[in-house]
């Protein structure tokens, strides 16, 4: 697993809420996967992109958040890097109450394209990690649409989430 000095994470910009994982929540980014990028681009890319106010694909303005809002990334190579620490609450643009959510996001968009093998291997290895480490029983694992009104994570990864309970 990459860590976050790997990709070369800054620190974060503003105070960050405790919290006790207890829940595995799962996110797809939404936009098309991109092999040819790095996966530490991609993470100081949606660090940038986390830390100030950024436009989102209908107009609205995000308001900056501390950091990356995902605990863990999971590339298209299957590859896994370490977000926001698991220790902070996460972020998410719908509403929904992120207290105690491990925040895991698979690249790509699953209501558009499939779950590539490594991606879903890494998903199984993930979970079993932090099921085990974090005492989280995998019966709390739901998608992002279980907790908010949202398509995320596609409907190519929650019809596998089952599998993974």
């Amino acid at each position: 697993m990459l860590q976050r000095e790997d990709w070369n994470a800054k620190k974060p910009v503003m105070e960050m809420k405790s919290h006790k994982p207890q829940f595995i929540t799962i996110h797809h980014t939404g936009m098309p996967q991109k092999p040819q990028l790095s996966i530490e681009k991609k993470l100081q890319a949606l660090q940038n992109f986390s830390q100030k106010d950024s436009p989102m694909a209908d107009g609205s303005i995000k308001k900056a958040w501390a950091d990356v809002p995902y605990h863990f990334y999971i590339a298209t190579n299957g590859k896994i890097a370490e977000g926001r620490n698991i220790n902070f609450q996460g972020n998410s643009n719908t509403d929904y109450n992120l207290e105690g959510h491990v925040l895991i996001v698979v690249e790509g968009d699953f209501n558009n394209e499939k779950v590539l093998p490594q991606q879903w291997e890494s998903l199984k290895e993930l979970i079993s990690y932090i099921s085990s480490e974090y005492d989280i029983s995998r019966n709390t694992i739901s998608g992002h649409k279980d907790q908010a009104e949202t398509s995320c994570p596609g409907s190519n990864l929650y019809q596998k989430l089952p599998q993974l309970r």
